[in-house]
């Protein structure tokens, strides 16, 4: 009797055990065996795990701490790379298909919260194919005379992106109590009006707002307005690289040029170089001050220690979807805000132009000083 109890506790534990595990069993021709394959973490730029595809089957098993959770299983073959994306939690996901099938074809079953993910994929996936291709086409320019060319495929990106946008929306509003139309939902918050998506918190099932994708829509609409410019600078805390405290307000009596970047962004990587050149050379009238919207700590650090940046550069370990970042309205890496010592903003803008970064800067200074 007693052994029959302990077998049945040993076999309770041991589902429990794995019912709290992610499995991704994967049947994939194409690959030479011996292929490594990763599972990354998009959010932090992280892999979290690793596998070896044999004979066309590819295992991976672990736990995760965060669920559901946007996951990338990928790998490079020859210089070209393959991935296909995944949103679960600790359940079992199949993965059936062909390396032609990367990234968009392959049937990926086993998970409702999956399902919903692979049906975002089905109704957008031609337009992400119609895009690559004119990006690639876009690259394969070599000359001056390929501008008109070059403006008339960015033209027509601009549509599928338009045509995107709208198809990511509707499938929010139809969807909306699912994990892939609140991811969703936080990356178009600012297409959509803020009472609108207030309704649409106000209207989720419980399951679904306790979650922490509906706990960053909640922020977005507690931190009300975004800034811009004419406003006063929007203050906050956050560590820098020893682990101390320090809030934006601490630097005073200058201007503030504050860039909002991620560590493995290439313009933002292009950028430091000007960076470098503004702290030096306009120190007498400006801070240079650097706010990482990095996720995970340890790739913050490595670009630090790549860059070797001596401004007061912070890391608030939230990622995109912290209060800083929406606050000042940052959807894309560089962004810059310029602070006047009042504590105004007097401009902000978004990307990086080699060689134009100091003129605009020490413009912007030279004018508002006059």
């Amino acid at each position: 009797m007693k052994k029959a109890l302990l077998f049945l506790i040993t076999i309770c534990i041991t589902t429990l055990v794995s019912a709290q595990q992610y499995v991704i069993n994967a049947q994939i021709t194409g690959f030479e065996s011996g292929t490594k394959f990763y599972l990354n973490d998009p959010e932090l730029d992280t892999d979290i795990d690793s596998a070896i595809i044999e004979n066309n089957v590819l295992n991976f098993k672990g736990t995760l701490t965060k669920t559901p959770q946007s996951l990338w299983v990928k790998t490079i073959v020859a210089d070209e790379s393959y991935y296909f994306t995944l949103l679960m939690g600790n359940e079992k996901i199949n993965v059936k298909g062909d390396i032609k099938d990367f990234p968009f074809d392959l049937k990926i079953t086993g998970s409702k919260t999956q399902d919903m993910h692979n049906k975002m994929i089905d109704l957008t996936k031609a337009g992400y194919k119609q895009r690559n291709k004119l990006v690639a086409e876009y690259f394969a320019l070599t000359n001056d005379s390929a501008k008109l060319k070059a403006k008339a495929i960015w033209k027509v990106i601009g549509k599928i992106d338009s045509t995107d946008k709208v198809t990511r929306m509707n499938f929010v509003r139809q969807n909306l109590n699912s994990f892939e139309a609140l991811d969703a939902l936080f990356y178009l918050k600012n297409d959509f009006p803020r009472d609108t998506i207030r309704k649409f918190y106000n209207s989720l099932h419980s399951d679904f707002k306790n979650t922490l994708y509906a706990k960053r829509i909640d922020t977005y609409l507690k931190v009300g307005d975004i800034i811009d410019k004419g406003d006063s600078f929007y203050n906050f805390n956050a560590f820098d690289k020893d682990g101390k405290k320090h809030s934006l307000s601490e630097v005073s009596g200058k201007y503030i040029l504050l860039d909002f970047s991620s560590t493995f962004c290439g313009p933002c990587i292009s950028s430091i170089p000007e960076l470098k050149e503004i702290s030096q050379k306009l120190s007498d009238n400006l801070s240079v001050v650097s706010f990482s919207c990095d996720a995970g700590k340890e790739t913050w650090l490595k670009g630090l220690n790549r860059d070797q940046t001596k401004w007061l550069s912070l890391w608030d370990g939230k990622g995109f979807y912290g209060e800083t970042i929406i606050k000042y309205g940052i959807s894309g890496y560089p962004t810059f805000v310029l602070i006047n010592p009042h504590g105004k903003i007097v401009s902000k803008w978004s990307g990086y132009e080699e060689g134009a970064l100091f003129n605009k800067v020490l413009g912007q200074i030279s004018t508002k000083s006059n």
